[in-house]
C-alpha cells in the first residue's frame, strides 16, 4: 500500500512539474497572440514611417498578428526610445533605432543606455548620406572642394538639416581631420537645406538622398559619400575613407526591444522581420525612398552600433558638443 502510494506520489509530482513547465513555456509558445506595438520616433509620412511600416505589415503577417505602429515623435528619436526602454520586455512592444539614436546620448542628456537598456532584434536598411555641389560649380570631386577650401578658408559655405546631426558631425569631423574650415549652415530639415544650394545660397550640401533626384537630373553632383564603405546606390561614388581619411558615419534602420527580452521570441522575431524583408512591398517602398536595404542578425547590429557609438562619442568631445 504504502509502496502503491509513492508510486502514485511520484507521479502527481511529475505531472504537476509538466503542467509547471508547459505554463512556463506557454508565453513563448503562443507568441504573438496579441497585436504588437511599434514605437518610432518620426512622424507618420516622413521616411522613417514610410520605410517600416510596409516591413512592420509584413512581419506581422508572418507572424500571425498585426504589428501596429505608433509614432512618437521628439528630441532626435530619444522620446521613443525611452519609452520602449520602459516597456515590459514581453515581446508586444518593440522600437526603431536610426543613427541620432545613436548620437544622442553623446550630445543631448539621454534617460536610456543604448547597451544596456535595449534587445537588438535587426538592422534592415541603411540610408546613404553624402556631400553634394552645383554641377555648374568648379569642384569636380572632393580633393578638388578639399583643396579650394584650404587654399581660401571661411569662403565655402554647407547647409545640413541642422546642428548636431549626424551629417553636421560628418562635415565637421572631417574639417578638424583635414584641417579646413569651411561654414556650416544650419537648417531644420532636409528640405530647407536643399532649397539652400538649389538657391545658391551656400556652395555644398551634406544630407540624406534628398538629393539624389537632383544628382539624378544633373543639378547636383555628388562628391562623397560618408559611410564605412562605399554605397551599393552610388558604387563610383569614394568614401572619405576611400580617399584616405579617417571620418565616417552611418544612419542605420533597425528593430529593437526592452532588454530582458527571452531569446526565444526575440528570434521569432528576427527570423519574421528578415523574412519580411523580401516581401515586395518593403522591395518597392526602399527602391522608391532610395534606401538600401541591409541586413545584421543581432550579433553584428551590436558590433555596428559599438563602432558607432565610438565614432559619435570621439567626434562630439572633438567638435564641443559633448554633453555636459
Amino acid at each position: 500500500m504504502k509502496r502503491t502510494l509513492g508510486i502514485a506520489s511520484v507521479i502527481l509530482s511529475l505531472s504537476a512539474l509538466g503542467i509547471l513547465l508547459s505554463v512556463e513555456s506557454a508565453p513563448t509558445a503562443e507568441y504573438p497572440a496579441r497585436p504588437i506595438t511599434l514605437v518610432l520616433g518620426y512622424p507618420a509620412g516622413g521616411s522613417s514611417d514610410a520605410m517600416t511600416r510596409p516591413l512592420a505589415e509584413a512581419a506581422g503577417k508572418i507572424l500571425g498578428q498585426p504589428i501596429v505602429i505608433l509614432n512618437k515623435p521628439g528630441a532626435g528619436s530619444a522620446i521613443s526610445l525611452v519609452q520602449v526602454k520602459n516597456e515590459k520586455p514581453d515581446g508586444y512592444t518593440l522600437g526603431y533605432l536610426p543613427g541620432s539614436g545613436i548620437l544622442i546620448p553623446h550630445t543631448q542628456k539621454a534617460s536610456y543606455d543604448l547597451l544596456k537598456d535595449f534587445t537588438f532584434i535587426i538592422k534592415y536598411a541603411d540610408a546613404p548620406l553624402g556631400l553634394t555641389v552645383r554641377s555648374d560649380s568648379p569642384w569636380k570631386t572632393m580633393q578638388d572642394l578639399i583643396n579650394y577650401v584650404k587654399a581660401n578658408p571661411g569662403k565655402v559655405k554647407y547647409s545640413s538639416p541642422g546642428t548636431g546631426t549626424v551629417l553636421h558631425i560628418a562635415m565637421e569631423s572631417l574639417a578638424k581631420e583635414v584641417g579646413l574650415k569651411w561654414v556650416h549652415v544650419s537648417h531644420k530639415g532636409g528640405a530647407d537645406a536643399l532649397t539652400a544650394i538649389l538657391g545658391k545660397h551656400v556652395d555644398a550640401f551634406a544630407s540624406g538622398v534628398d538629393w539624389k533626384p537632383h544628382v539624378d537630373s544633373g543639378e547636383l553632383r555628388l562628391l562623397v559619400t560618408f559611410g564605412p564603405k562605399r554605397s551599393k546606390m552610388f558604387p563610383d561614388t569614394p568614401t572619405f575613407i576611400d580617399l584616405g581619411y579617417k571620418t565616417w558615419v552611418a544612419s542605420i534602420g533597425a528593430i529593437i526591444a526592452p532588454s530582458g527580452l527571452p531569446a526565444p521570441i526575440a528570434k521569432k522575431l528576427h527570423d519574421a522581420f528578415k523574412e519580411a524583408m523580401n516581401s515586395p512591398e518593403y522591395l518597392q517602398v526602399t527602391k522608391n525612398l532610395h534606401v538600401e536595404i541591409s541586413y545584421s542578425d543581432p550579433e553584428n547590429l551590436i558590433k555596428e552600433i559599438k563602432a558607432l557609438d565610438e565614432q559619435f562619442a570621439r567626434a562630439a568631445k572633438d567638435l564641443g558638443l559633448k554633453k555636459e
